[in-house]
């Protein structure tokens, strides 16, 4: 007799998640019941009303392998959720972009009830990249299918109020019959803190202890104002206890090699392990966030939260309206540069680096910031009130 598969309250897609994302999973279904994760990045899970299941990969190598990544993500999730018993509450994670019109699908396939979690803004991104042109056929049938995906959605969630708007933007005329929840996203403050450069084995080992060490972590994509980086580096070769460290991998990377290569004052690392993260975030006094021009209101970086937890200042690279920039002048948590600048980049390193109270203020406000309100404590209270009314509401 065939083995009965296992009935689950709700379902998270999320192609390419952190442990800190499936850590919030793990809390969040002790209260809201039993959850599948089908995930490309897979952690052991411990007992609990979690399961996660491994999916294909995201491959970020190159347009055509991210691609094709996306394309098995998405045959494997809709495969997954048809075939799932019951009609449980799946939550589709933007990642890939196109997984909102999947679930979509799903809803009309079998009515399962779904929510979305937009972590950035598509086709906007793509037009802002020039891949795409605002007035396409492609990118206005995208709008179109991410209003129709937000119309009947539980529940729609992103992450700033900018991108809240260019939401609305696509639903038109139909925006007030969407509520669209704004919960910032979060960091691991248990895993990720300042910790002393002498008792750092990272910076001990990159050799940044007594240096004032400027730090780009995280993808290093062709739209990451790299290029910037390495030329306010070398205008900084003069002020020696500055010292630049890239790590990362990405499209961009091999960019900017040569460039770096010939410059002391940079040192530029492959993307670390997990289990290296608390300690190489923690190297950071000063920590670049970079936006593409004209992607202010379409994302919100992610790591901005672990590098506060780490206790780095932020340099935000972006346009002083942004609500990166706003984040950072809220709170006093470093400087605000405009995108592609280096001379205003590395004035603004240079005058961090060469106050120490006020680099030491920016510092011990970010972690006291991450910790009150970007902390996967602070912000799971948030997460659990709107999934709770959505899970309930799909079983009615």
């Amino acid at each position: 007799m065939a083995k009965a598969r296992k009935k689950y309250d709700w379902v998270v897609l999320n192609q390419s998640q952190s442990p800190v994302f499936q850590r919030m999973l793990e809390q969040l279904s002790a209260k809201l019941g039993s959850c599948l994760a089908l995930t490309g990045m897979p952690y052991p899970v411990e007992g609990g009303q979690l399961d996660v299941r491994a999916a294909p990969r995201y491959v970020r190598k190159s347009l055509p392998s991210r691609a094709w990544s996306w394309f098995l993500f998405l045959v494997t999730s809709l495969v997954v959720v048809l075939r799932l018993p019951g009609r449980p509450f799946v939550l589709a994670v933007t990642n890939p972009p196109v997984l909102p019109h999947l679930v979509w699908l799903a809803h009309k396939l079998r009515r399962n009830a779904y929510g979305l979690l937009v972590w950035d803004v598509y086709p906007d991104h793509m037009v802002n990249m020039g891949l795409l042109r605002e007035t396409g056929l492609f990118a206005r049938l995208w709008a179109r299918m991410n209003a129709r995906a937000m119309l009947d959605a539980r529940v729609v969630i992103t992450l700033s109020e900018g991108m809240r708007e260019a939401l609305r933007r696509h639903l038109g005329q139909q925006a007030s019959s969407v509520r669209i929840e704004v919960i910032p996203n979060w960091a691991d403050t248990d895993q990720l803190w300042p910790v002393p450069k002498a008792q750092n084995p990272f910076a001990v080992e990159h050799d940044q202890v007594g240096r004032i060490t400027v730090l780009y972590s995280g993808n290093m994509g062709t739209t990451h104002d790299l290029d910037t980086i390495v030329e306010a580096a070398s205008n900084l070769q003069g002020e020696h206890q500055i010292s630049f460290l890239l790590i990362g991998d990405g499209l961009g990377r091999e960019q900017i090699e040569p460039a770096a290569a010939g410059l002391a004052n940079v040192r530029l690392l492959p993307r670390q392990p997990w289990e290296v993260l608390p300690y190489s975030l923690a190297t950071g006094d000063i920590a670049i966030v970079a936006q593409m021009p004209g992607s202010e209101h379409l994302s919100m970086p992610s790591k901005t939260y672990a590098l506060m937890a780490a206790g780095c200042a932020l340099l935000a690279c972006t346009h002083s309206e942004s609500d990166l920039a706003r984040l950072v002048r809220t709170w006093d948590l470093g400087a605000v540069c405009p995108q592609g600048d280096a001379r205003a980049m590395a004035n603004a390193i240079s005058l961090l680096a060469g106050d120490h109270d006020i680099l030491v203020g920016a510092r011990t406000r970010a972690r006291e910031m991450a910790v009150e309100r970007y902390s996967l404590q602070a912000v799971l209270p948030r997460l659990y009130g709107v999934l709770e009314r959505a899970i309930s509401r799909s079983s009615d």
